[in-house]
């Protein structure tokens, strides 16, 4: 993701923050009822009121993730003394993830808010055991955990997981595994390898970290999503732009073969299946912290991504900033890569309502953490 340009247009999908509200108001006042029950015992014994810890990843440039803070905090009510850790890949940028959060200093003193900033990512340990009061990692693409590749390897070698001949480069024509144009065999070995077991091994970390009765909300990029599957049953605009490229002479064929977008469209059942996955997932000295997990509520959200003024051409902009770093990836020229971001300009136009924008969806999900396992394992 280009963390610049991803700044200025994330806003062209607000619409998905405000359409999953309910489930993160819905969290708050559940923590809200839980700290009164808590603080009640706490000052009958003569003690002070500890300071909640809730954590925000994936935090990107800090602009959106403060709007949602806002509302979290608000829909508490309460004036809880709470500290915050934004959390944000290491390979964005610290400074402009803290600019956005210093912009916001007088609210952060007014409502009793410290914070801290965590660049690390969120597919290892991040918290101590039972440490967080509440999670969210909100309206996010989620991407795959990079580091999953055999020694040596990239995940450009992901693009033939599945397949039963790895030499054959006549199936490599796409660059986002839910397409429709992807081999159906890819895609499920993408499902299953990647999708849940990243996705288990993510809720099995935070299984850790969350204290008992504490909830995570994820809102993740989901499917339908016609960034990556057209109305028109083709390929994505990236493909679609990039094989146009091809015909012309303007790029190399083996730059699209190389170019892979690593997220998965997920949907509600794809979550149910993760956490049934990560049930069984041992953590070293943990034993199985996912089992702990109980899905409270999932759900698709529709939204529609587009512009203000320029409905297409700012679906375009979000589009772009998410997936450049991985065109980049492959390695083309500056030509090449200027015939690739022209060409899906092209492509969005022809393939999208300009009076209406990009039709997609979120996957949005509540889970608690149980003081113990379902007792119908045990049954």
């Amino acid at each position: 993701m280009e963390l610049n340009s991803y700044a200025v247009h994330s806003k062209n999908q607000y619409a998905a923050h405000l359409l999953t509200r309910d489930l993160l108001s819905a969290s708050m006042e559940r923590l809200a009822t839980r700290c009164r029950l808590e603080d009640r015992d706490t000052i009958s014994h003569g003690l002070s009121v500890r300071r909640r810890r809730i954590a925000d990843l994936g935090s990107a440039d800090g602009s959106s993730s403060m709007e949602t803070l806002k509302f979290a905090v608000q829909s508490i009510g309460d004036n809880l003394p709470l500290h915050i850790t934004f959390e944000e890949h290491p390979a964005s940028s610290k400074e402009k993830l803290e600019a956005a959060l210093n912009a916001s200093d007088d609210w952060f003193i007014k409502h009793d808010v410290t914070r801290e900033v965590l660049m690390r990512s969120f597919y290892e340990p991040l918290f101590e055991p039972e440490s967080i009061d509440f999670m969210m990692s909100y309206i996010c693409t989620h991407w795959l955990d990079s580091t999953d590749v055999s020694e040596g390897g990239s995940i450009a070698d992901w693009k033939t997981l599945g397949a039963t001949d790895k030499a054959d480069t006549s199936q490599l024509g796409w660059t986002q595994v839910n397409e429709f144009n992807t081999p159906g065999h890819v895609r499920e070995a993408w499902r299953v390898s990647l999708a849940h077991r990243h996705l288990a091994k993510f809720l099995s970390l935070r299984s850790i970290e969350l204290r008992a009765g504490s909830e995570l909300l994820l809102v993740m990029v989901g499917e339908p999503h016609e960034f990556v599957t057209p109305s028109d049953g083709g390929p994505g605009p990236l493909s679609r732009a990039m094989k146009r490229c091809i015909d012309r002479g303007e790029l190399r064929r083996e730059v699209l073969h190389r170019t892979i977008v690593p997220y998965f469209l997920r949907s509600v059942k794809d979550v149910e299946s993760a956490l049934t996955l990560a049930a069984e997932v041992e953590v070293e000295g943990k034993g199985t912290p996912g089992a702990l997990l109980q899905l409270i509520d999932c759900k698709s959200v529709p939204v529609t991504t587009r512009g203000d003024c320029d409905i297409i051409g700012g679906a375009f902009d979000l589009f772009w900033s998410i997936h450049l770093n991985s065109v980049e990836s492959a390695n083309p020229t500056m030509f090449e890569l200027q015939c690739i971001k022209a060409e899906t300009r092209l492509v969005f136009d022809e393939i999208y309502d300009c009076e209406v924008g990009v039709p997609s969806s979120f996957v949005a999900c509540t889970l608690r953490k149980r003081t113990h396992e379902c007792w119908d394992k045990f049954s």
